[in-house]
């Protein structure tokens, strides 16, 4: 399959919200992979009116460690007068715990603070606050924690900022608040982690497969780590030579002279109505890693979602896209598959061994985003390494495509995370596709216009690159060179997913979809400027490439809520599988072991029950039923059904299922990452040898870029 750009030109100077009359939204003529950029014609960066909006650094990190000076105490009995005896019970309970205290005030109901002699942290104040809680006078003892003002506002200038238009004002970064009705509220979901104490230390790191990035953007400075370039044609990659280690995007433009001949003519890679126009460097690798991981609290540019999380640049698009073959092996370098001793991939896809070999990923991403597709259901190859991908615990995040029709390949494959696009207004946006096959729904950015040379009102501000073809100045896109497409709905998720595994690393991809889905926020189920609901497209019926109000049918369970889904995070995960051979008389183990509290937390309680038993099984008895891992007998006919439920120290829970048939079938609810394969290679080389051999056997096929796209 080839994967090239989707262009999108449109009639008029300016591009038009389709919600605008006299205007509408044009559809890309072909869809293929790495599409997801809307070109228009490029004008120069012309200033912004942008009004400075007061900004503050309120909230201290949750990811911080917590420090205080003041504890709160309820007393367990009423004395006649807390004020007047505050010294001597101070210094009677001080005496007996061994610690300086000084009595504050009195809030009422018997709570009372006092002051420890100095600031204390961790373990600590942990110890002095179990010496409090232990003394037979004292109920409850907790930290006097300071209280900010809810969701964070951190100093980079453009979250802060906004467009002047007329009499109105716009946020320029108004996707990340709460400021529309479509925004994720992201400064929200700050409020519970930052996705790690600082860039250098953060414990997430998401892939970005594009086209590469501008590595020296100041707004990336600290955020990129070592990536790699699967580009393997010199004419698609534009950097003189096929796999390398430097993933930098170098321009992806096609010139007039690329169109007229070459080995880039023939394949519909042009803008205009037949394709033949030159198209100026999308820098779209660029945009997308700064939706993700743009330096947030840095004083500079923009906030990316997942603020100190982590970017891995790996380039499989250039001039024209790139093949499937190429962003297959992207795919698998991203998660951390890599070769092992005694096996050789063939170089027909694997185009230099060695290179491969010596040059493994040394920091495997836990989600990947994939801003491109191609028209088309998920096929074998994609279908296989999504599945060997996410058992692995890697979530892939993939955007759903701008056609306005069905969801395109690989955002319709089982597994991965499918993101349409919307409006401000929480309805989809014209050019987004939509259909079952869609998990969630964020802003893709509209142009909400009044004139054919108004600013894009609604795009996503993000990292780019000034230069129309080689690398010039770098910057952001404006509302004069705006951000939109459903490859920038896709990060916004795949960021997301990234602050909840900051919260909770046991989260599997599986759990991580169902959380985001369970706490997105219900479509709005009216519009002001458009009456027609959105419909699952069939192969008959014409894209519907105008807004339409949204169904859970057609654009994923609702509208994406970072801060849902990261205090969703927050809960424990229960994982469950069992262990051993079904046979009469067999013992089956029940493993739990891989089940976690979130980060700062731990596991109070667990507990094995049965939840149901079917096709004449006896109901089992659990032997350890109060452990994490536990036993039953095997049954001798039917099934039965388990569950495990597991608490934390702060009352949350979660549960999970395992279903096990007498004749050897079991299902889990919730199981663990596979433990048998190994991010580094291993275990599934054998698999990569039969998906080489099936990608060689393709390659012969499509005899590269002058057969077109395979559609």
């Amino acid at each position: 399959m080839r994967c090239e750009w989707s262009v999108i030109t449109p009639a008029a100077p300016g591009f038009h919200d389709s919600t605008n009359s006299g205007h509408s939204t044009e559809i890309a003529p072909s869809a293929v992979c790495g599409y997801h950029r809307r070109v228009t014609r490029y004008a120069s960066v012309i200033p912004l009116l942008l009004a400075l909006l007061p900004t503050a650094s309120l909230a201290a990190s949750r990811d911080a460690p917590l420090d205080t000076d003041r504890v709160i105490i309820k007393w367990r009995s009423t004395p006649a007068s807390i004020e007047a005896r505050a010294d001597e019970r101070a210094s009677g309970l001080a005496a007996r715990v061994g610690r300086a205290l000084a009595p504050g005030h009195d809030v009422g109901n018997q709570i009372s603070v006092l002051h420890l002699a100095a600031r204390q942290r961790g373990a600590q104040l942990d110890a002095t606050l179990a010496a409090l809680r232990a003394d037979p006078t004292v109920e409850f003892a907790v930290p006097d924690r300071r209280m900010r003002i809810r969701a964070y506002a951190p100093t980079d200038p453009l979250f802060s900022q906004a467009y002047v238009h007329g009499s109105n004002s716009y946020a320029l970064q108004w996707y990340l608040t709460g400021a529309q009705t479509a925004s994720i509220r992201a400064d929200t979901a700050w409020d519970i982690t930052r996705g790690g104490t600082t860039p250098a230390t953060s414990p997430v790191v998401v892939a970005v497969i594009d086209t590469g990035v501008r590595p020296n953007h100041p707004d990336l400075a600290g955020k990129l780590l070592p990536g790699f370039d699967f580009v393997s044609d010199a004419a698609v990659a534009n950097d003189g030579d096929g796999w390398d280690t430097d993933p930098s995007d170098p321009g992806d433009f096609i010139s007039a002279e690329d169109l007229a001949s070459g080995p880039l003519s023939g394949n519909h890679c042009g803008a205009g109505e037949n394709n033949d126009q030159p198209i100026p460097s999308s820098w779209h690798g660029t945009r997308v890693a700064g939706l993700i991981g743009a330096g947030t609290d840095n004083g500079l540019g923009m906030a990316g979602v997942g603020f100190n999380i982590r970017v891995l640049p790996v380039r499989a698009l250039g001039k024209c896209g790139g093949y499937q073959s190429d962003v297959l092996a992207a795919m698998y370098w991203a998660a951390g598959f890599g070769t092992r001793a005694g096996w050789q991939p063939p170089v027909a896809v694997i185009r230099d061994a060695g290179l491969w070999r010596d040059n493994p990923n040394q920091h495997p991403a836990q989600v990947i985003n994939m801003s491109l597709g191609s028209i088309g259901t998920c096929d074998e190859v994609y279908r296989l390494v999504v599945q060997e991908i996410t058992s692995i615990g890697v979530l892939i995040v993939v955007s759903a495509g701008n056609e306005g029709d069905a969801v395109d390949s690989p955002a319709n494959c089982p597994g991965a995370l499918g993101v349409t696009g919307l409006r401000h207004a929480g309805t989809k946006v014209g050019y987004s596709n939509l259909g079952p096959e869609v998990g969630i729904a964020a802003p893709a950015g509209n142009c909400l216009l009044s004139g054919a040379n108004d600013p894009c009102l609604f795009a996503l501000t993000t990292t780019t690159n000034t230069g129309t073809t080689t690398p010039a100045d770098d910057g952001y896109s404006t509302p004069f060179t705006p951000t939109y497409g459903t490859s920038f709905s896709s990060p916004l998720a795949a960021a997301t997913a990234g602050l909840m595994k900051a919260v909770n690393p046991a989260l599997t991809p599986q759990l991580l979809v169902s959380r985001i889905r369970a706490t997105a926020r219900a479509f709005p189920t009216s519009s002001t400027t458009s009456t027609t609901v959105c419909t699952v497209p069939t192969a008959n019926s014409a894209p519907q490439n105008a807004e339409c109000i949204c169904t859970t049918e057609t654009c994923g369970a609702g509208m994406l809520d970072a801060a849902g889904a990261v205090a969703d995070a927050q809960r424990p995960v229960a994982l469950v599988q069992a262990m051993g051979s079904i046979r009469v008389g067999s013992t089956l183990m029940l493993d739990g072991s891989a089940s976690a509290a979130s980060t700062g937390r731990s596991i109070a309680t667990q507990s094995w029950t049965v939840d149901g038993v079917d096709g004449g099984a006896a109901t089992p008895t659990i032997s350890n039923s109060g452990q994490l891992v536990a036993s039953i007998a095997a049954p001798t006919q039917g099934s039965i059904t388990l569950r495990l439920t597991i608490t934390d120290n702060l009352g949350a829970s979660d549960a999970a299922r395992l279903t096990i048939a007498a004749n050897g079938d079991i299902a889990s609810e919730a199981p663990p990452p596979a433990g048998g394969v190994s991010r580094g290679g291993g275990a599934v080389d054998l698999l990569l040898l039969a998906l080489c051999l099936l990608l060689f056997t393709q390659r012969l096929r499509t005899r590269g870029l002058a057969a077109g796209p395979l559609k």
